[in-house]
């Protein structure tokens, strides 16, 4: 049942997508509609919660740190999937183009992928180096956030059926 705005009654459990680094999202329902950082984290099964980074996945493919303080409104359409690890801090990154922080000094290609709202089957992701040629990014062999500076990444179509009768 919904209100005349078209939000879910107080009382209704709203869900939630949380997922750790891997992006095995799980369903958890949340009481309130505008939790803070800390409510997602501890719903979610982080204990404490200070010990942990929330990064809300936007609708543009963007990823956000929340604060243990920071709320949102999970009743609007798209705010609805989070990343939950344990961290003491975020790691920035570009994926074609877009900046991004990560609560892991490792990165996989799936999350790279997903991130840029790639196709896995088509698209492999590439790690822009300074001094030396770029590097292919595999299944199984992560990349590192941890240098200092910026880690830039680009994906490309693998193949294409263009043409292929």
């Amino acid at each position: 049942m919904m209100h005349e705005q078209g939000h879910p009654p107080h009382n209704a459990a709203l869900l939630i997508a949380v997922a750790d680094t891997q992006l095995v999202f799980r369903d958890i329902p949340l009481a309130d509609p505008v939790p803070t950082g800390r409510q997602i984290i501890e719903a979610s099964g982080g204990r404490p919660a200070d010990e942990y980074i929330v990064l809300q996945w936007l609708p543009n493919g963007e990823l956000k740190e929340l604060n243990l303080d920071d709320t949102i409104d999970i009743r609007a359409s798209g705010i609805e999937r989070f990343i939950v690890e344990k961290s003491a801090t975020t790691y920035r990154f570009e994926v074609d183009g877009k900046r991004n922080e990560w609560p892991s000094p490792k990165i996989t290609r799936e999350a790279l992928l997903a991130v840029a709202d790639q196709d896995p089957a088509k698209f492999s992701v590439w790690q822009e180096l300074r001094d030396q040629a770029d590097k292919e990014i595999l299944s199984g062999h992560p990349a590192d956030l941890s240098p200092d500076g910026l880690e830039r990444f680009y994906t490309v179509m693998t193949h294409t059926t263009e043409g292929v009768l």
